[in-house]
Formats: structure tokens, C-alpha cells, sequence
């Protein structure tokens, strides 16, 4: 127990440190120039997917486009912050404050590691489970190098026993993608939480963040967590509303889903094509090539060597073009073999 506090009275040192050691000036300023080059990038490339019709390529990138928003609103306000900090210096935690908070860090979650040489501090909840969708534990990791600052990106959330949304293995939390928590109207708290050094309101925070659900804002919703997007109109589905595609594989709702008149199997629109006689659909495994001019067949409008009707027709004539060149009936080496000299009482006759 002594060797336990004694780590912890050197870890609460250690941050006291960083915490009385700013690394920036208050009246210098770092504007969020990537985080909007990102939104600007995206923003190109979806009016170039919408100019050419790639659909679902939009969708995705709306997607994406939504999550740099929020990452940009989200240094936004911590510029905001920043910039409306009074003169008067905030309290700042003192060695005892902090080592206070990582005492009571062991009361109020079930596992708290810590790092000195990394500057890493780390607490894991217990498992989170929101209206009946079992989410797992997850580890809120600290990174304290630059916790005077603030920095909107100094700590992690990370599933331990992840489950993740069907439709994007990324969000493992309706309010975390990326092991980036969306912070919402929690921002400048966490943010002044962590300027002052209260480890244990930080935690706090951010643990009550994932144990509730804000229905108006989620990465994906609770009501679509079992679901995953059809790749033909976009729409979620789930359970008996789900198929897929047995040749690539992808996910199709009910009303997208293609069958094939031959096998009768489930297929994407992608995987299905037109047969050229017919003008019947057929996937692609049920679709054969003409054996003479390669053009695109169902079985049906095959004959048995594989050929179409047009090559059919055609090889029936050549075969019968000898047999229309002699009409007589006869053998034709009968109207020219020589004949025999004849002698009396004798009849020529061919040799």
C-alpha cells in the first residue's frame, strides 16, 4: 500500500509539472487550417462523384464530410475557448488536488493504469450498454504531455471488447468513431477540466458521455446498430429485410434484390446481366459465351454446342450447301465415265 501511494504521489508531481508549463503563448493562436483543408478536400471530391453520377461514392463521402465537420466544429470551440479566457488565470490543481483525484480514479472505476515515462493516465468502465445494445468496456486514455493546453486530441477512447456497428466497424460506440468521442455540448468542460488539472472531473466526463445516448447525434444510431447499408439505394436494413449478393457478397434490401430467372438465386445489380436473345436478366455464373462468336447467352438460347441461334443457323447452311449442288439424284461420275467399244449383238455399256 505505501509502495502504491508513493507511485502515486510521483505521478501527481510529475503532472504538476505539466500542468505549470505552458508550451504556448494565450495571445498565439493555432487556427483549425487542416481540419478545414479536410472539409474543403471532401466537399471537392463529392460535387465531382455527384457531377458523374456515382451515387453511392456521394453518399460515402457525405459521410466522411460529416465526421471532419464535427472534428473541425470541435477545435473550434476549443479555439473559442481560448479566445474567451479572461486575464485572471484559472485556479490550477495543486499537487495534493492531484493526487487526491488519482486516489479516488480507483474508487470510481474497476481498472486505472498509469505510465510515468509515457505520461499516459488510463481508466477502463465497466461495460456500457445502451437500450438493450451490449457495447463492451472501454479504456479513456490520457495522454498528459500537453494537458495545460487542453489539446482537443491529447486522449483516446478505446473499445476493450468491441462491438462495433454492422454498417461501419469504425464506430464502436454510437457517440465515437475512430476512438474520438463526439463531445457536444461536454467540449469546453473536458476542456477546462483538463486545463486545471481535475483528472478525476475529466473521467468523470467522459464516462458519463458513454454511458448515455443523445438520439440527435449519434455516428449511428442505436435503431440501425444491427443494420448495414444496401449498396443499391443506401437504405439501412436489418433481419429479414437483409440479403446478399451470392457472387461479391455486398448487402441488399428487399427491394434492390435481382433474381435469376435460371438458378433463382439472390443477387445485386452489379452481379446481373441481360441475356442478348431473350433480353431475360441472369447473373453472371448463369450467362454463357457463344462458342463461335462469343456473344452473351442464357442456357436456354444455347444449343448443345454451346452455340447461339445465328451461329447455329449459319453452320446448318454451310453443312448443307454440298447436298444443293447436285439436285439430280444421280451419281455424278455416271454423266461422264467413257464407254466401251461395241461389237455385234453387243450393247455399250459405261465401264
Amino acid at each position: 500500500m505505501i509502495r502504491q501511494q508513493r507511485l502515486l504521489v510521483r505521478m501527481a508531481i510529475a503532472i504538476h509539472e505539466r500542468l505549470g508549463s505552458r508550451t504556448t503563448d494565450d495571445s498565439c493562436v493555432t487556427l483549425p487550417a487542416v481540419a478545414w483543408q479536410q472539409c474543403e478536400t471532401l466537399n471537392r471530391r463529392i460535387r465531382t462523384a455527384v457531377d458523374r453520377g456515382w451515387t453511392l461514392a456521394a453518399d460515402r463521402l457525405n459521410h466522411d464530410l460529416r465526421v471532419a465537420v464535427e472534428r473541425l466544429r470541435n477545435e473550434t470551440a476549443t479555439l473559442h475557448c481560448k479566445l474567451q479566457r479572461t486575464s485572471t488565470e484559472h485556479r490550477k490543481a495543486t499537487v495534493n488536488d492531484i493526487y487526491a483525484d488519482l486516489v479516488a480514479l480507483h474508487d470510481e472505476f474497476a481498472q486505472v493504469t498509469f505510465n510515468q515515462r509515457k505520461r499516459v493516465l488510463s481508466v477502463t468502465t465497466e461495460a456500457i450498454e445502451l437500450e438493450g445494445i451490449h457495447l463492451g468496456p472501454f479504456e479513456i486514455r490520457l495522454d498528459w504531455t500537453d494537458i495545460a493546453e487542453g489539446h482537443p486530441h491529447n486522449y483516446r477512447v478505446i473499445a476493450v471488447d468491441p462491438h462495433p456497428a454492422s454498417s461501419n466497424d469504425r464506430v464502436t460506440h454510437p457517440h465515437v468513431q475512430d476512438e474520438v468521442v463526439c463531445e457536444g455540448d461536454a467540449r469546453e468542460p473536458i476542456c477546462q477540466a483538463l486545463e486545471q488539472g481535475r483528472l478525476l472531473d475529466f473521467f468523470m466526463i467522459i464516462a458519463s458521455l458513454l454511458r448515455t445516448y443523445n438520439s440527435g447525434s449519434p455516428f449511428v444510431s442505436l435503431s440501425e446498430w444491427h443494420s448495414i447499408e444496401c449498396v443499391e439505394c443506401g437504405n439501412m436494413v436489418c433481419g429479414d429485410e437483409r440479403r446478399t449478393c451470392e457472387i461479391c457478397e455486398t448487402t441488399v434490401c428487399g427491394d434492390c434484390c435481382c433474381n435469376c430467372t435460371d438458378c433463382d438465386g439472390n443477387f445485386c445489380n452489379e452481379c446481373m446481366t441481360r441475356c442478348g436473345k431473350c433480353d431475360c436478366r441472369h447473373c453472371t455464373h448463369c450467362i454463357r459465351q457463344c462458342s463461335r462468336c462469343d456473344c452473351e447467352r442464357c442456357r436456354g438460347c444455347l444449343d448443345d454446342n454451346e452455340r447461339c441461334s445465328d451461329c447455329h443457323d449459319h453452320d446448318f447452311e454451310e453443312e448443307a450447301e454440298p447436298l444443293d449442288r447436285n439436285t439430280s439424284g444421280h451419281r455424278s461420275d455416271d454423266a461422264i465415265a467413257p464407254l466401251q467399244p461395241n461389237r455385234v449383238g453387243q450393247v455399250a455399256v459405261p465401264s
